[in-house]
């Protein structure tokens, strides 16, 4: 449980680059556990095949375990890339609007199909120049 403990489904606070790294570094203990288990099941099941004499290479059995154990503060990414698109539209750069929303998309939607269209949309759409009228002031 102590290596745990960094896991949360919600942050109340911000916390450091070296807390960050020892959940990632978690994040990737879990994935390792995960496909050492994913092998696992699979030899006990070829296993078990032998033990029944089934030829288990003809069977269609798969084994699913996950591969990601990132738990992401959505709504604080979300918050995060409205106040950089606030910003951005203060430096009147296309690139910049156009990739802060293809980072919400990523961030919004869950879907890698609908990501992947949004991306393309945002491609091929010229973003609109902002007004020099909304820009800040020269100093």
């Amino acid at each position: 449980m102590e290596h745990l403990t960094p896991v949360r489904t919600y942050r109340k606070q911000i916390i450091s680059a070296i807390t960050m790294e020892t959940e990632f570094q978690i994040n990737t203990l879990l994935a390792n556990k995960a496909a050492q288990l994913q092998l696992t099941e699979y030899h006990i099941f070829a296993l078990f095949c032998a033990w029944k004499g089934i030829d288990s290479t003809k069977t269609d059995y798969e084994v699913i375990y996950p591969s990601r154990f990132e738990l992401r503060d959505k709504q604080a990414d979300l918050n995060f890339i409205k106040a950089a698109r606030d910003i951005a539209t203060l430096i009147n750069s296309v690139t910049l609007q156009r990739e802060l929303n293809k980072q919400f998309a990523r961030v919004a939607l869950s879907d890698d199909d609908l990501i992947e269209k949004v991306d393309k949309e945002l491609n091929k759409i010229k973003a609109a120049v902002v007004p020099a009228a909304t820009a800040a002031p020269a100093a």
